[in-house]
């Protein structure tokens, strides 16, 4: 029997981030055959040398700082490292893609028809400070202002002080007062997006302490869709999915062409790409003065996995047809129609992501009906048709 191929998993803190990706290294290794995976939960160099002692011929490695990176470059055998941090020191890194989670953001909360937007997160760090970036320049071309809370300056060294330093330095005592004050100030209604889930979770706390309505003067908006943490907030957030199992093909599929000598490690970006965001009750709402449109538009996204007609979605809010059509499209700047082909298309692109059902089922679960309405909506919306759509989000290159 071949003997198969020893990789390290060294990660000293599995969380739903990494959880995903492992799922991507397995789905890899089930269809290669030949690697052993080694979960490890240390990511020290002593560990790693051991591994590689042990017969290890590559290695995922969690770290965060240059030091580190460096290290692992010099250790003699294949590195990816699971990082969210840029400039690994020539190592292969995962990483999200800012401008992708940064530009889904801007335009979901767009289409919830917010005027103002303000960012939350570690400015002082460059990922979070790239998503910042990102964030504001396509508001701006929208003409739309982004306010950002700046966090207490800290003495950093460089891009890789660690997230905890940061994160308790710039959130506890005199950093949560200014928070407050920051939230108050702000002009309302806001829609303000964080960096990452754990930090849209505090914001909400935060805000609660403040006595700030949710979602009505401050909808929050976080990054990762972590279940646990999405879920134990109160409203529950909403967030940005990030396809991690995708990132972990993809990852597993460089380390393999390292190890085989196909590829080096020069740095490469092993990017992780938003599928969609779950709305949940942080940003359940919108900034509309018309309350029966509001109703309206709620009325389509609660019925939007079946057909949906005009007639129906006036009736729900006792207007005539011509009068709700005409509200609509001055509130909202679409048509009542333009809104439900959307709403179904929000399903039907999960659905293609996350499940391996035939299109024509997706139509039908989506509120399309047909499959030619389905094929038409996604060619409009995204220029491809639902199977590229499809082939260019699932979990294999």
């Amino acid at each position: 029997m071949k003997e198969r191929i020893k990789i390290a998993f060294a990660h000293n803190n599995i969380n739903h981030n990494t959880e995903g990706i492992m799922d991507g290294i397995t789905e890899y290794i089930r269809a290669k055959g030949d690697w052993q995976l080694i979960i490890w939960p240390d990511n020290s160099i002593k560990s790693l040398q051991f591994l590689k002692k042990r017969g290890c011929k590559g290695a995922f490695v969690s770290t965060q700082t240059a030091t580190k990176a460096k290290e692992l470059y010099q250790l003699g055998i294949p590195v990816v490292a699971l990082s969210t941090v840029q400039d690994m020191y020539s190592l292969p890194y995962i990483s999200a893609n800012s401008k992708q989670v940064s530009e889904m953001a801007a335009e979901y909360l767009i289409n919830k028809e917010f005027q103002n937007f303000a960012y939350f997160g570690l400015t002082q760090a460059k990922w979070s400070r790239d998503r910042y970036e990102h964030f504001a320049q396509y508001l701006t071309k929208k003409t739309r202002e982004v306010a950002v809370f700046r966090e207490k300056e800290i003495p950093i060294l460089n891009d890789f002080t660690p997230f905890t330093r940061l994160w308790i330095n710039s959130t506890v005592g005199t950093g949560q007062h200014e928070l407050v004050k920051w939230l108050r100030e702000l002009p309302k209604p806001i829609a303000i997006l964080a960096s990452c889930d754990i930090f849209a979770c505090h914001l909400i706390n935060v805000a609660k302490e403040a006595n700030i309505n949710m979602p009505d003067e401050v909808a929050i908006l976080g990054v990762n869709n972590d279940n646990a943490i999405c879920n134990i907030c109160d409203p529950p957030l909403s967030s940005i999915a990030l396809n991690f199992k995708k990132a972990g093909y993809n990852a597993a599929t460089l380390l393999d062409n390292i190890i085989s000598g196909k590829d080096d490690m020069h740095g490469q970006c092993v990017e992780i790409s938003p599928t969609h965001v779950e709305t949940r009750g942080s940003t359940d709402v919108y900034a509309i003065g018309d309350p029966d449109i509001i109703q309206a538009m709620k009325y389509i996204r609660e019925h939007s996995n079946k057909p949906l007609q005009v007639n129906e979605i006036a009736n729900s809010v006792c207007m005539s047809k011509r009068s709700l059509q005409m509200r609509f499209h001055k509130a909202i700047g679409r048509s009542i129609h333009d809104e439900i082909v959307l709403a179904h298309f929000d399903i039907a692109k999960i659905l293609l992501i996350e499940t391996n059902l035939p299109i024509d089922e997706i139509a039908s679960r989506s509120g399309f009906h047909y499959t030619s309405n389905m094929r038409r909506a996604f060619k409009k919306i995204t220029g491809m048709l639902p199977q590229k759509y499809r082939q260019q989000h699932r979990s294999q290159s």
